[in-house]
């Protein structure tokens, strides 16, 4: 196990931990968002104190103590100036993902009763459709961190701030299956993860560029609090463009990113494309296998091309909320840039992490006191901790079914863990194929040996009578374009299936009948989406 960072203490509070970081590095460059290849904002630290003074103050004359309000908008000042602004004006944000359905909102908007909603730029909710949203008012999310009026302020004056243990936010699951379960957040909690966040990227000079939706944990932590907390600037983009993220990393001259593993397979498939385009495509492939022989420094120089288009300081990547697969991150290992993945949920915040010096693939890495945790009889990882949240909004029966009979979260997750501590995730307890004749098989364990021959993104699953079925995307199952590819994908699969148990094998492949898959916010593939819909194409063959 790597040497135990040292302790880190963060205040109890958003407030007094931005007043800290306003009072030592006001005038720092902090919050940019970037819309095209140009930066459009950007904010001092100062600046972004004061615009979280002006969302208090607005919030505290809008609604009462404890009221809940739904949020939805693009990554920026209004969106970050909100959550940092919820527990001085005593207010519980509700965030909506912009790909939510108007019935998954309404639904949400049932369970907590919510007396206003916040929208800006990029929403996608129209309160007019919604009944049960059509009366409440509404506010400007943009306009938030504008200037207040004496009466705003004169509100916040008079209001009392959140407990640092009671709820500033609620972060709901999507519904799409049935009823959202709403997740309790307090400051107490994100900043615990924040702690695990420091603890594993140290704090000193960092800029990152953030790319995932603000309704996310992992952006909140990782993307924003981090980025107060230590004092390092943050440019938020709105696309997955890879043009526009590779503008956002040159012209911000990142030197970290904060991304899903979808984001760094576009971005790495972007710069193979171009490698090709130039007539450097042999070079670049024989440069990959070369470099993983190499020290990161002549690595770096070995691909200084690559380096240069990307703004010259990219070291490292934190990359979670998602399986990584192994040849991804030797990939942009072997081009000199650190991939440390992290381990977390919405409910139990970041569990552990690996770090700089300690990057092994295939392993998520170190829990870290006070975390505790440990593997069921069955596999099953739970977890207890400060960073853990205590319960679902006004859902008991969810809330003691996602505890061990003594407090532990079940995570849902099955983990071992390996001879130097790490922790290694198998698969997920809902995704469990049972067979008819009784053998178990993990999807998650078929999809790393198909990725280990080059499919990108294989989705594994249940087709009828026990047989295990793979889904690919026509013309990207591997990335780029391949000659034959449904003979290329049979050859991948032959070869996967060597490597598998008998009653691992995948037995039927097909396209999935649209250009990509379906995804949650955080691009995660929604496997179960993906069975039903290749049943159905099945059905009608």
């Amino acid at each position: 196990m790597p040497v135990p960072p040292a302790a880190i203490a963060l205040p109890r509070t958003l407030s007094e931990l931005l007043d800290e970081a306003v009072a030592s590095s006001g005038n720092a460059p902090f919050l940019g968002v970037r819309t095209s290849s140009t930066r459009s904002v950007s904010l001092t630290m100062a600046e972004f104190g004061a615009a979280v003074g002006n969302a208090a103050a607005r919030l505290a004359a809008a609604v009462k103590p404890g009221a809940r309000v739904l949020v939805q908008g693009a990554p920026g000042p209004g969106f970050a100036a909100a959550l940092f602004a919820a527990g001085r004006a005593n207010v519980v944000l509700v965030p909506l993902d912009v790909r939510m359905t108007a019935d998954t909102i309404d639904r949400i908007a049932a369970l907590t009763e919510p007396s206003a909603i916040l929208l800006g730029t990029g929403s996608t909710v129209e309160p007019v459709t919604i009944p049960r949203l059509a009366t409440l008012p509404v506010i400007d999310l943009d306009g938030l961190p504008d200037a207040a009026p004496p009466e705003a302020l004169a509100a916040l004056s008079a209001r009392t701030p959140a407990d640092p243990d009671a709820p500033v936010e609620i972060l709901c699951t999507s519904g799409s299956t049935g009823n959202p379960k709403g997740v309790t957040m307090t400051q107490t909690m994100l900043l615990a993860s924040t702690i695990r966040c420091l603890q594993t990227i140290p704090a000193g000079g960092n800029r990152f560029v953030s790319i995932l939706p603000l309704s996310h944990i992992m952006e909140q932590v990782a993307g924003l609090i981090y980025a107060v907390a230590a004092r390092a600037e943050t440019e938020y983009i709105t696309t997955l463009r890879p043009d526009v993220i590779a503008a956002a990393i040159h012209g911000h001259r990142a030197t970290a990113l904060v991304v899903v593993p979808q984001v760094l397979e576009l971005l790495f498939s972007a710069i193979r494309r171009e490698a090709d385009k130039s007539g450097k495509g042999s070079m670049f492939r024989r440069a990959l296998r070369v470099a993983p022989l190499l020290p990161m420094g002549l690595r770096r120089k070995l691909f200084k091309t690559v380096h240069e288009a990307l703004g010259g300081e990219l070291r490292m990547v934190m990359c979670s909320a998602a399986p990584l697969s192994p040849s991804l991150q030797r990939s942009w290992e072997a081009l000199g840039v650190l991939v440390v993945q992290g381990y977390g949920s919405t409910e139990a915040g970041l569990v552990a992490t690996n770090f700089l010096d300690r990057v092994p693939v295939d392993r998520v890495g170190w829990w870290l006191p006070p975390m505790e945790l440990r593997t069921e009889p069955d596999g099953e990882v739970v977890v207890r901790g400060p960073s853990v949240f205590e319960g679902y909004w006004q859902d008991p029966a969810s809330t003691a079914a996602a505890f061990t009979a003594d407090g532990w979260y079940r995570t849902g997750d099955y983990g071992e863990i390996d001879a130097n501590g790490a922790l290694r995730l198998i698969g997920r307890t809902r995704s469990l194929i049972a067979l008819p004749n009784g053998m178990n098989v993990h999807p998650e364990d078929v999809e790393a040996a198909l990725a280990a021959e080059s499919i990108r993104e294989p989705v594994v699953y249940v087709a009828g009578s026990g047989r295990i079925a793979m889904a690919y995307r026509a013309g990207t199952a591997f990335g780029d374009p391949v000659e034959d590819e449904p003979a290329a994908v049979a050859r991948a699969v032959k070869a996967a299936n060597a490597h598998l148990a008998q009653h691992q094998r995948v037995v039927e492949y097909a396209p999935y009948p649209e250009p990509d898959f379906p995804r949650t916010h955080t691009r995660k593939v929604q496997r179960s989406v993906v069975a039903a819909r290749m049943v159905e194409v099945r059905a009608a063959a």
